[in-house]
């Protein structure tokens, strides 16, 4: 399957153009090899999706998502149930961090259908950096991303997103002291959806 993925990545006339945030209509498919880690994104009456297949110690497992925009996931859907997030400000205004330097929110988080407790969001503007994927390179804009949930922990992650592309094409999850715990980086990316 992996070997399939990449020979169509490699081979699609489409990889002579980097996607593009105008591409989320039909689709936009990020894939790593090894260990499979394939997400196809659709953007369509302002929803943006996202269904993922990755390899897991247990095999492949599946995922999808809908989000308020590309930094701001509403709900996951996966063989374990449902999660939504039901934030308490205007998402949208995440997508200006980088001119206001910061963002926060508050959010109730519903496990199947049950409210299962609040929760703060908090979005940080680091700088810029670039993301090479395959032969496409994305400017991209640092940012740093916190969640804490009332009982738990805080997650922590470092994303990469691309504006001109209208996603996050790099992902690492860091412990509270910016140690790394695990990095998604993708090596290919083509318009359109690749079964």
């Amino acid at each position: 399957m992996r070997a399939v993925l990449i020979s169509l990545l490699l081979a699609s006339p489409a990889m002579a153009q980097c996607p593009t945030k105008a591409d989320l209509a039909e689709g936009v498919t990020l894939v790593r090899a090894s260990p499979l880690f394939k997400v196809i994104y659709r953007e369509e009456d302002g929803v943006l999706t996202e269904y993922r297949q990755m390899s897991r110690i247990e095999g492949e497992v599946s995922r999808s998502s809908t989000y308020v925009n590309a930094l701001a996931v509403e709900q996951q859907d996966s063989e374990n149930g449902t999660i939504a997030f039901d934030y308490m400000a205007d998402m949208n205004a995440a997508l200006k961090v980088d001119e206001t330097g910061d963002f926060a929110a508050m959010f109730g988080l519903i496990v199947d259908g049950k409210r299962f407790g609040t929760g703060h969001y908090r979005l940080f503007y680091e700088g810029e950096g670039r993301v090479r994927i395959g032969d496409c390179t994305y400017d991209t804009w640092v940012l740093r991303n916190e969640n804490e949930i009332e009982g738990f922990d805080p997650i922590h992650f470092l994303w990469d997103y691309a504006p001109e592309l209208g996603l996050v094409v790099r992902t690492e999850q860091v412990d509270p002291r910016g140690r790394t715990l695990a990095v998604v980086e993708y090596d290919g990316a083509v318009a359109g959806a690749i079964e």
